[in-house]
């Protein structure tokens, strides 16, 4: 399962609609300090790409140990050249739009260099080793099964947060359990709660965050989600 993500962004051919809306709303937004990719799963360097040259140092944790596992396998095995080769829809988006400035190479070497923390952490038993001026959970805090656990998961974000820090979220509620979805399940990708906006809002308000904002897109890519949801909060 964590494969296919990987290949997924390795093998597009347009940027999907909600990516772009996740570059626009989430990724232009980190800006200085570090970064923790709270749910990284086997991409971690995918998003950084768009934000790398702007911070100091980004950390990977994901649940998963076979996604670290292929995350670290593809940063010990990076040559010159793949970010063009592996990535040349998404870089050119990003070059397209002025998200990021640099030269291909000096990306590719930052990926290398900023990268700080890569760990396996389940974030509603684990305890947070360090704390950062950004959280980035893309699609992460959402999957859990109950609403004590979407709290529990919103607190372990907060933990992770400098005090001024700020939590970039983004949640996708699906339609219905289909195949597909339980399937995601199974290698917790995807959670049985599948909240709302509201839900993620009190979730937030109750771990803590403040000066809370949302913005809602709707998703025309996939059929079994409808509505990407985007969120931020202090601490």
């Amino acid at each position: 399962m964590h494969e296919e993500y990987q290949k997924f962004s390795y093998s597009e051919k347009e940027m999907p609609a909600y990516f772009l809306d996740v570059l626009n709303h989430v990724i232009k937004r980190i800006e200085g300090g570090s970064v923790c990719d709270l749910g990284s799963h086997a991409i971690g360097h995918y998003w950084a790409m768009g934000y790398i040259e702007r911070v100091d140092s980004y950390s990977c944790y994901d649940l998963s140990a076979k996604a670290i596992q292929l995350f670290k396998h593809t940063i010990n095995n990076w040559k010159p050249g793949d970010i063009l080769k592996h990535y040349p829809v998404y870089m050119g988006h990003l070059y397209e739009n002025k998200i990021i400035e640099q030269k291909p190479e000096i990306i590719e070497q930052q990926i290398i260099d900023k990268l700080d923390v890569v760990r396996v952490f389940d974030f509603l038993n684990d305890t947070p080793d360090k704390q950062y001026d950004i959280v980035l959970a893309s699609e992460s805090i959402e999957t859990v099964d109950t609403y004590p656990d979407l709290i529990k998961a919103m607190k372990t974000a907060y933990a992770f947060l400098h005090d001024g820090g700020c939590l970039l979220c983004t949640s996708c509620p699906y339609n219905q359990e289909t195949d597909d979805i339980k399937e995601m399940q199974k290698h917790n990708i995807e959670g049985r709660l599948s909240p709302s906006a509201d839900m993620m809002i009190q979730a937030m308000k109750e771990a803590g965050f403040k000066e809370i904002e949302h913005i809602s897109k709707p998703i025309v890519d996939f059929e079994e989600y409808h509505q990407l949801n985007i969120f931020s909060g202090q601490k």
